[in-house]
């Protein structure tokens, strides 16, 4: 048996009338004897052969023949043939398992049909980075490459056919292999922005801190009377309150940031428009209504109804407030859906919480302008209600531009805007009601006078009675 040669080849193709044929041919060599072996299997797939064959052994020429999980044998020694343009089976290399595995290919007498080039047998192409395999038929080597978009990744070593989604803090631009941290934002106490409108609040206090103190000495004076008298100093000092919700809208968000930066606001506002409101009232019924309606003016006198107005009004929009805030409570948001790199913390503000003292403020704002265009005619010393109208057009216009900035931008500059529109819904009533009566009080002083007022309604009175 020593000088025994074995040559095993497997040759599987298909036929185009659909009929599958697989050969396996053994050949050997050894003491003058040639053996040929023929196996036809019909309607067969190769994989199928192959599967048969890895649990396939027995013995040729006293040698048993056996095969490994991948259909290779594990024994002996083999050549490497190739089929030439001749049509000639050539030897061009050797795999023996004699010992140790021995594997030798003599590549110079391989002639691909290729120009000489190794052909790719492989069914597709790897995936360029960034994309996942999708499998376009039975086996794994076909697939289709899908890129990865964003939000998502794929990672070739835990899994190639699938595109993993990033988490809410994290985000990836398409064709990524890993997720990048979101980028958190909001406005700090730092930036430039805040800074300017902090100090602009300070300012504010600042300055009604002044009126409050040029009114105080000049109490008993008309203009003072004409503008509210102690009324006066309750609007500077809720003036001074609202500024308090403007600080709340820098830093990083919390639930009770968000709750403050609107509570103090709605609330005191709610009291500079209830006095502004009662004051526009009391000129129109001095004027006008005290002749016609006499009992409904002592009633007013008697009761002091301006303060019961007032007191009401702050009632209202504290329950209001409470309810709302009771039933949907600000809360902080983390927005991700603006930018894809960003995360944008916020304050999510429910409608419901807020649509009840906004409405109540909107119809304080809209007997304002009832009773300023009762008292267009008045004296114009005392004619409150064109300074009124004017603050309250300037209000009505700094909430429409916040508006359209809010529906038209979006980003992490919305509370500065914020923030802005409620500092200049102060300043308009500070310069553009109190500012006239601090100048009349310094620089004209010959018009806050007795005398002065008194022609005025004089003059009025015969106007009228003409």
């Amino acid at each position: 048996m020593t000088n025994i040669y074995k040559e095993l080849y497997i040759a599987v193709h298909s036929s185009t009338d659909m009929l599958s044929n697989a050969y396996l041919k053994y050949i050997s060599y050894g003491f003058g004897l040639n053996m040929e072996v023929m196996v036809i299997f019909y309607f067969l797939s190769p994989h199928q052969v192959l599967e048969e064959l890895k649990k396939s052994s027995f013995t040729l020429l006293n040698e048993s023949i056996r095969f490994d999980e991948n259909g290779d044998p594990n024994y002996g020694s083999y050549s490497v043939v190739f089929w030439n343009h001749s049509g000639d089976a050539e030897e061009i290399g050797l795999y023996t398992f004699h010992g140790s595995v021995h594997f030798f290919i003599n590549n110079s007498k391989i002639h691909w049909y290729t120009n000489g080039e190794a052909p790719t047998s492989v069914c597709s192409s790897e995936c360029p980075v960034g994309f996942a395999k999708k499998y376009t038929g039975t086996h794994k080597c076909c697939f289709d490459c899908k890129i990865c978009p964003n939000g998502s990744y794929v990672n070739i070593t835990e899994d190639a056919y699938r595109c993993i989604y990033c988490k809410d803090t994290e985000w990836s631009a398409a064709g990524s292999t890993s997720c990048n941290l979101r980028e958190v934002e909001y406005i700090p106490f730092t930036d430039t922005g805040a800074i300017l409108i902090m100090v602009g609040a300070w300012a504010l206090v600042g300055f009604t801190l002044a009126v409050s103190v040029l009114f105080a000495i000049n109490y008993n004076t008309p203009v003072v009377r004409s503008a509210g008298g102690p009324m006066c100093f309750l609007i500077l000092v809720c003036l001074s309150l609202c500024s308090i919700s403007v600080f709340f809208y820098f830093g990083e968000p919390t639930t009770s940031f968000c709750i403050l930066r609107f509570l103090p606001f709605l609330l005191f506002y709610t009291v500079c428009l209830a006095c502004f409101v009662v004051r526009s009232f009391q000129i129109v019924c001095i004027f006008k209504i005290a002749a016609k309606f006499p009992k409904l003016h002592s009633w007013w006198m008697k009761y002091h109804g301006q303060w019961l107005v007032i007191t009401v009004a702050f009632c209202i929009q504290a329950l209001l407030l409470l309810i709302g805030y009771t039933c949907s409570p600000p809360e902080t948001n983390k927005n991700t859906d603006l930018y894809p790199d960003k995360i944008i913390l916020g304050c999510d503000l429910d409608l419901k919480a807020t649509a009840g003292p906004v409405l109540f403020l909107l119809s304080l704002c809209f007997l304002c302008f009832i009773f300023s265009y009762m008292g267009k005619d008045l004296p114009k010393n005392y004619n409150e209600a064109k300074a009124i109208t004017f603050c309250l057009l300037l209000l009505i216009l700094t909430w429409i531009a916040f508006a359209t900035e809010y529906v038209l931008y979006h980003g992490k500059y919305i509370p500065i805007l914020n923030a802005l529109a409620i500092l200049s819904s102060l300043y308009s009533f500070l310069v553009w009601y109190f500012l006239p009566k601090c100048y009349i009080m310094i620089f004209q002083s010959h018009r806050n006078t007795h005398e002065y007022f008194q022609g005025l309604i004089q003059k009025y009175t015969k106007t009228i009675s003409q």
